[in-house]
């Protein structure tokens, strides 16, 4: 849409994002690497042979292995052994790299039948039988192949390895009798899928085989400067052992591409592209994500406006997270085919100030499919004194600040978690709003009024090549569950520095020691201050919120993460806590994402952490309690712990109830319930424990339907 490059002349560092690059824990991602001259006589390399006759004189090698996304394709010499395909990302413009560096990274899936695709190994304009791409190419009445090519996707369950660059050589020029070649070294690091109901897979910690690609520039199979790029073909090698052939096609100067429906609530208003800082074009959705060389397509024609309001919600208050996900469930393109295409889905209503301006789920079928942004919530004075002039306006009067909170609630749908916890608050997009505000009007900085308008519409470089790199299960729509690669549990020394009870006391308890099997349990946990001077921690403790995590481990050492299922996080912040203050959460534990945290009779002991970062050092607190699950006592209970663990119970629960579109919920608590009401009548049935906490917490369903 316009001129992407970033506007640094004259721009206070304060405004700039944070240059950190920090490598996730729990997932391998590629890092930069310097690109080596092969030439004989560079640097690092043996020379001309010393036993010639005389200089020999060298001949010109310069292989177009340039930027963007390759698909790659590995044909292995056993015929037992599967071929894989995938993608090879190669990127120069990495900020972390350098002007000499490179980040080299990629994804391999198992060859499906037929490839997914196809657009290297077979010719890209059909012909005749017999007849020769040539010759196909050249029929007047032949389809145009201009724009043919673009970024593969290959389906979730073939995934099979992520590659991590560890070396490139491209040669500058050979001695004569050398042959031209690149020379890309990768370390493999191979992917276990995910266990039947669950999404999140597992990577080794250190590699699972160490390859050399061996390649050299052939001819494209694709005879137009237009659409065709350079294309390699070469040997792949292990320990010196030749393991089969590899093919490498250049696809797109994009790394990775994906789309994004937009729908629009009737009364509400959805962001619209702004000006960039220059002058010389405008901003958007796709332009953001092009600064992270992604290729994001809206979706204009799937995308509805005015889409009508659900019976019985008065859409301009605060929405309950049971009415927007039945609407985004409803809304959304039908037939959505998340192992075809990356889509992702932004719902927009108008709700009300102080509603979060925005909130992300991490299931609606399957993990982060979709995002809502609310208009008419806003810049509220209490979120930050350093709003400016957005100061208690609603969200479409500021479009530059509404913009960037669209795209942070959207990027959350990529997986990417908020920068107060990884890296620090700074001016990009997977900042909260209030942080960005406080980072550039805030006391240190003396530069008040800079908000709205000096917001920059970019990531940091730590979620650029998070984005860029990371595995497509980590960051793909209907892969790993939202933060499934950071830490849930209690952290590790290493990791994270820990205050002392002195400095910050935090308490966990549970509601109740004991639990039937099948009912939830809300934890709650408290941090206060009890050092003698104001410490910044975390204003909202809220598993919501993205500073708390959580996690349950069983008799038997597995440790579950609980993950919370609705996330509502844009008006949290880091804030000074005085001495004696205190801040208070809970959260009911049932269900999340990747299953049910309680669902063995037994002990379990629940961790929380609360997680930030203080001036770039990782800091957080941590505790526990324990909970025993009683097992059934009766057939009651055996019978309702069976129907109350279901996924859509669980997803009735962790959104308060009232999710009527949620039909198998509806059918199986009524069951639980006697009937279809709450009675407690004797001709209703026996009821168990699981039954009388359902009721107890107000969850059954009432007579209502979707």
């Amino acid at each position: 849409m316009c001129d992407c490059a970033p506007q640094t002349s004259d721009v206070d560092e304060h405004v700039l994002p944070n240059s950190a690059d920090v490598v996730p824990p729990g997932v391998p991602v590629a890092v930069p690497m310097a690109v080596e001259d092969g030439s004989p006589g560079a640097q690092g390399t043996s020379g001309t042979n010393a036993d010639a006759p005389g200089p020999q004189p060298l001949r010109p090698c310069r292989p177009d292995f340039r930027d963007g996304c390759y698909q790659i394709t590995i044909r292995p010499t056993l015929g037992s052994f599967q071929s894989t395909v995938g993608t090879l990302r190669v990127d120069r413009e990495a900020p972390s790299a350098g002007a000499d560096g490179v980040i080299i990274s990629g994804d391999l899936y198992r060859e499906p039948t037929p490839v997914a695709q196809p657009v290297a190994d077979t010719p890209a304009i059909p012909g005749a039988a017999g007849e020769s791409v040539a010759a196909a190419a050249s029929r007047a009445d032949g389809p145009s192949p201009f724009l043919r090519r673009r970024i593969p996707i290959f389906p979730r369950d073939q995934y099979r390895s992520y590659l991590k660059g560890t070396r490139l050589v491209v040669p500058g020029s050979t001695a004569p009798g050398q042959p031209c070649q690149v020379t890309l070294d990768v370390d493999e690091f191979g992917y276990t899928q995910p266990s039947a109901g669950s999404f999140q897979g597992s990577f080794p910690t250190t590699p699972s085989r160490s390859l050399r690609f061996v390649l050299k520039q052939v001819p494209g199979t694709v005879p137009t400067p237009f659409s065709s790029g350079p294309r390699f073909e070469g040997r792949v090698l292990e320990g010196g052992i030749d393991r089969g052939s590899v093919t490498l096609s250049w696809v797109s100067s994009f790394l990775r591409r994906a789309v994004l429906e937009i729908d629009t609530l009737k009364g509400a208003v959805a962001p619209a592209p702004v000006p960039n800082a220059a002058g010389t074009g405008t901003e958007f959705f796709d332009t953001v994500y092009a600064t992270a060389r992604w290729q994001l397509t809206i979706d204009r024609v799937e995308g509805q406006t005015e889409v009508p309001v659900p019976t019985g919600v008065d859409p301009g208050a605060c929405w309950s997270p049971a009415d927007l996900h039945a609407l985004m469930s409803s809304v959304r393109k039908p037939g959505t085919d998340l192992d075809a295409e990356w889509r992702t889905h932004l719902v927009v209503v108008p709700a009300t100030m102080g509603c979060s301006r925005g909130v992300m789920y991490d299931q609606i079928g399957v993990p982060r499919e979709g995002s809502a942004s609310f208009s008419d919530d806003g810049y509220p004075s209490s979120n930050s004194p350093n709003f400016g002039t957005a100061a208690n306006q609603q969200q479409r009067n500021v479009p530059r600040a509404y913009l960037r909170s669209a795209t942070h609630e959207v990027t959350h749908a990529f997986n990417q978690i908020h920068q107060e916890t990884e890296t620090a608050p700074d001016n990009s997009i997977m900042t909260t709003t209030p942080s960005v505000a406080d980072v550039l009007g805030g006391p240190t900085t003396g530069a008040p009024g800079v908000f709205p308008d000096q917001i920059n519409l970019g990531f940091n470089t730590t979620v650029r090549n998070h984005l860029a790199h990371m595995p497509d299960p980590v960051v793909r729509p209907g892969g790993w569950p939202f933060g499934g690669w950071f830490p849930a549990g209690a952290p590790q020394a290493s990791d994270r520095n820990l205050f002392y009870p002195s400095e910050l006391e935090f308490e966990v308890s549970a509601e109740t020691e004991r639990a039937p099997l099948g009912a939830p349990v809300t934890v709650s946990w408290k941090l206060t201050n009890t050092s003698g001077a104001d410490l910044v921690v975390p204003d909202d403790l809220r598993m919501e919120a993205l500073y708390t995590t959580m996690s349950s481990r069983d008799e038997s050492g597995e440790e579950r993460p609980v993950r919370p299922f609705v996330i509502t996080c844009e008006g949290a912040k880091l804030a000074p806590l005085e001495p004696g203050g205190s801040l208070e959460a809970d959260y009911r534990v049932f269900w999340s994402s990747d299953g049910f945290p309680l669902e063995r009779p037994g002990r379990h002991t629940v961790t929380v952490t609360v997680a930030w970062s203080a001036g770039g050092v990782p800091v957080g607190v941590t505790g526990s309690c324990e909970i025993w699950v009683d097992r059934p006592t009766s057939d009651a209970e055996n019978r309702d712990a069976a129907l109350a663990m279901h996924p859509d119970v669980g997803k009735w629960v962790v959104l308060g109830g009232g999710a009527y579109h949620l039909e198998e919920a509806v059918a199986r608590l009524r069951t639980l319930d006697g009937g279809g009401s709450r009675s407690t009548d004797a001709d209703a049935g026996e009821r168990s424990r699981v039954a009388d906490t359902f009721s107890e917490l107000e969850l059954m369903p009432d007579g209502r339907t979707a």
